[in-house]
């Protein structure tokens, strides 16, 4: 009988931990992109932190950013705007920029900072998650998707 010690312990669970990681790393293309349109399918912040997990899941799926609000599949569907506490409207000078969002599929809670809802925007409206501004000074109307910052004139 071999007595195991904690020095060869820890190594073989930092092996088998290293092992692990890198065969989700390493999975097959087309079963990357097969699973990403899965996520996407469910919601868009999902998929953003998909693409997140490693080098090589970003390499192998399409990139939301500039299409966002163009390709209605990466439109943040089931996300509600919600006014802040007191009431504050979207785009409030006393929010800083900030938005919150409410998943209805999930109960999920996000508050997002949005610098053009606080420079010279002001934000009217929400369809399918993407949100629809008006430039102040010129009342010029914008889409922006919320999550990966698109803007579409």
């Amino acid at each position: 009988m071999v007595a195991c010690s904690g020095k060869r312990r820890r190594r073989t669970a930092t092996t088998h931990a290293g092992r692990d990681s890198s065969s989700w790393a390493s999975l097959a293309e087309d079963l990357v992109s097969l699973i990403g349109w899965r996520v996407l399918a469910g919601d868009v912040r999902d998929y953003i932190c998909f693409r997140a997990a490693c080098h090589h899941w970003r390499s192998c799926t399409a990139s939301p950013c500039g299409r966002g609000v163009v390709v209605p599949r990466f439109h943040p569907r089931r996300w509600m705007m919600l006014p802040e506490g007191n009431g504050l409207y979207p785009g409030h000078g006393k929010l800083r920029g900030f938005v919150r969002f409410f998943n209805l599929s999930t109960g999920a809670f996000v508050r997002l900072r949005l610098p053009i809802a606080r420079d010279d925007h002001r934000i009217l409206d929400s369809v399918d998650g993407i949100l629809l501004l008006q430039r102040n000074r010129d009342t010029a109307v914008r889409l922006l998707h919320p999550f990966t910052g698109d803007i579409m004139n």
